[in-house]
């Protein structure tokens, strides 16, 4: 189970600061209840943002148990890592690791904002010290439905199984020293979006997951947001993003209505079905960085 903590409302469109403060004090004791009561430990990417303007939220998350990783340092679709250079890159991640480590401690767990990453981002995770990403969905395809999508198109033919990128292209097996751990997929990915979309598509995908994972050994990884777990706001007007009229459409206006589904307490309900399912079906529940310890 992984979890990206930001800022960012769902019901606003935008990054906001009374929404860090409220994934704090309401998303993230939702969340963390349902993981206690299953008793299970998580790894949680939080933006450095997240960080400096709720610093409290880190502490919560580490008094519970639960792994820190890093989510960038702010997550604006005009700040992707797929559009910034290997210097870029680096820096961004400087920046987020030193606000977020000096509340965590040492971090090692990397995912990208919106998912966003190039064949830089594999050095400059290096550089900084990670030595896991898990930003790539293999085979996830969301078509126009998200910012960056043509550069996502390349997920299509990403490994399923976790592993070593190239320094040529992330999609590739290389001799990189971070290891990249998929977050699982196939065409609808296994993410609390989905689920709170449509329940129904989601338990057909997480079927054929576990059939897969039982065959080949490969991890599910599933990618979920505490501020799904506030309830949804009425009254508001959702902000544009998007420049070009067709990302409107798609990526603002009717992303924004399906991500809108479901939020709040009916989101933690079924994510706690989620979890009920893959204890029953005799699963084990490990952060980011002990599955790599058994990957090695």
């Amino acid at each position: 189970m992984t979890n990206d903590v930001e800022s960012f409302s769902i019901t606003k469109n935008k990054l906001d600061p009374d929404t860090a403060r409220e994934v704090y004090e309401i998303g993230l004791p939702r969340l963390l209840d349902v993981y206690a009561r299953h008793d299970i430990k998580c790894t949680f990417y939080f933006t450095g943002e997240m960080a400096e303007l709720v610093p409290e939220s880190v502490e919560l998350v580490t008094e519970h148990g639960h792994d820190i990783g890093c989510h960038g340092y702010d997550h604006s679709h005009d700040r992707a890592f797929d559009s910034m250079s290997l210097m870029e890159q680096t820096a961004e991640l400087e920046k987020a690791k030193n606000v977020i480590g000096e509340i965590a401690g040492r971090i090692y767990d990397f995912r990208a904002p919106a998912l966003r990453i190039n064949e830089s981002t594999i050095r400059a995770l290096e550089q900084t010290g990670f030595n896991t990403d898990s930003s790539i969905a293999s085979q996830r395809f969301d078509g126009p439905l998200t910012f960056g999508s043509k550069r996502k198109l390349k997920w299509l033919v990403a490994p399923r199984h976790p592993y070593h990128p190239s320094y040529d292209s992330v999609v590739k097996k290389g001799d990189s020293k971070v290891l990249e751990i998929p977050i699982s997929a196939f065409i609808p990915s296994y993410i609390g979006t989905t689920m709170r979309v449509s329940p129904l598509i989601l338990k057909v995908l997480e079927k054929f997951l576990f059939v897969e994972s039982r065959r080949t050994g490969k991890p599910i990884v599933f990618l979920f947001h505490p501020n799904e777990c506030l309830d949804a706001s009425s009254g508001i007007t959702p902000v544009r993003r998007a420049d070009n009229p067709i990302e409107y459409i798609f990526a603002d206006v009717l992303r924004h209505a399906l991500k809108s589904r479901n939020l709040g307490v009916k989101a933690v309900e079924l994510l706690d079905d989620v979890i009920r399912r893959a204890k029953d079906a005799g699963f084990e529940f490990v952060t980011v960085q002990e599955y790599r310890r058994i990957a090695k």
